[in-house]
């Protein structure tokens, strides 16, 4: 008996762009599975306080909560962001120098690991949460992401707007997929 294929789309963007509320939107909208931003749990845990081996242990989290998740997955699996976020992050918030070949490799894989990437804009109001940086960080790592997908030829769509219209946006790509 063949298993049905579940493609893994991941939602990538800088923090107060959307990302979670979109996943989980898409998640009931195609009934299936997603992935919830595993990094962010860790980051709680820890109260921000996290060295270069949290990151590591964060990207093999999210590759388990993956797997876990796909089994109940119906055609699609949306992600909550993906190795190469968490590394930038690291890199960014100072917390990693030097990053470690697993993490590396983690990164790498992301280009053939997700069927597609989606980056979530930060065209809707940030909503600073208190563990979030600000509006201008946000920026700045937007721009980020973007150029780390470019140098690393991973194509992308942007989304934009409401959830609504992002939700829309993802389905027309999928679609034409």
């Amino acid at each position: 008996m063949e298993m049905d294929v579940v493609e893994k789309i991941v939602f990538v963007g800088a923090e107060s762009t959307g990302k979670s509320t979109l996943v989980e939107y898409l998640a009931r909208q195609f009934d299936t599975a997603y992935v919830p931003e595993i990094g962010r749990l860790v980051w709680e845990e820890k109260q921000g306080k996290l060295n270069v081996d949290d990151y590591v242990d964060i990207a093999v989290k999210h590759r388990q909560a993956e797997v876990e998740a796909q089994a109940r997955a119906r055609r699609y699996l949306f992600v909550d962001t993906s190795a190469l976020t968490t590394l930038l992050l690291g890199y960014e918030f100072g917390h990693i120098d030097q990053a470690p070949a697993e993490l590396l490799n983690y990164a790498d894989d992301c280009k053939q690991r997700y069927a597609h990437h989606f980056v979530c804009a930060d065209d809707i109001p940030f909503v600073q949460d208190g563990v979030r940086q600000n509006e201008d960080w946000r920026g700045r790592i937007h721009k980020l992401v973007l150029e780390d997908l470019q140098a690393r030829g991973i194509a992308y769509t942007i989304v934009r707007g409401t959830v609504e219209e992002r939700a829309e946006q993802v389905r027309r790509v999928l679609k034409a997929a």
